[in-house]
């Protein structure tokens, strides 16, 4: 198996995937940097609105939306560019004609989407971190919920992630997967909005931060574990449904 990862980090190295990890974090962070420096009055007057304890509780529900979106997206793109690369060269008979099981092959490209989504996770929880102190934010590092928003996206994310990664392994064109990613990205937001469907998995990521607004402020989010154990045990399930369709499908 390490072979195999060996050789599937040679091929990466060739596209731009760490393009797409360094991204969305980056983005969002620019965003709450500029926010937090320009809008600095404002976004203080509504941390006191929202009953707020600190600007760390406040920056968490800030960009829990931004990230709940962007970070299905990255995965989406991730999925897409580790995929494309076997569709490109039109690899897939040479690849799996090797004495290498279907299953080990489909694991190790998903093995690599998902250490790029922990390193994309990690560069985000760094920025925060960094942020905060740049910006003096008063108080103890909450980092707890610092490390529960950030890998619990992670855990949340992996049902999409296992979707969209079967999705792009088996079908040439990646523009329909990227479609149904950025189309189920947003749709999360809608969903997340209304108590009749919040509990369908694409609106978990929207929902997935340790914090939450209720009716006295901005508190702990009562549904973060149910959301973690759910969504830890369909990921693994639809991972294990695409790894069969995988072993089992004719390669053209």
């Amino acid at each position: 198996m390490r072979n195999i990862l060996w050789a599937e980090k040679l091929k990466l190295k060739r596209s731009s995937l760490f393009i797409i990890v360094l991204l969305i974090p980056l983005l969002i962070l620019a965003y709450e940097l500029v926010n937090l420096t320009y809008r600095s009055g404002y976004v203080e007057k509504q941390a006191e609105m929202f009953g707020a304890d600190s600007m760390w509780m406040f920056l968490l529900y800030d960009n829990s939306l931004l990230l709940g979106l962007g970070f299905p997206l990255a995965v989406t793109l991730a999925a897409s560019m580790i995929a494309n690369i076997e569709h490109q060269a039109n690899g897939w008979k040479q690849t799996l004609s090797m004495p290498i099981s279907r299953g080990k092959i489909y694991l190790s490209k998903f093995i690599w989407l998902t250490i790029c989504m922990f390193l994309s996770i990690t560069i985000f929880l760094i920025g925060m971190v960094f942020l905060g102190k740049i910006l003096a934010f008063e108080g103890d590092i909450p980092w707890g919920l610092l490390i529960g928003d950030s890998y619990g996206m992670l855990v949340t994310v992996l049902p999409i992630m296992a979707f969209q990664y079967w999705l792009s392994m088996t079908i040439k064109n990646q523009a329909f997967s990227i479609l149904i990613g950025s189309v189920s990205s947003i749709m999360g937001l809608f969903l997340a909005a209304s108590q009749a469907t919040r509990w369908l998995p694409l609106a978990y990521p929207i929902q997935s931060s340790t914090v939450i607004l209720q009716y006295e402020g901005i508190g702990h989010n009562p549904d973060f574990t149910a959301f973690l154990a759910i969504n830890l045990l369909l990921g693994i399930i639809l991972f294990f449904i695409g790894s069969m369709h995988f072993a089992n499908r004719n390669v053209q």
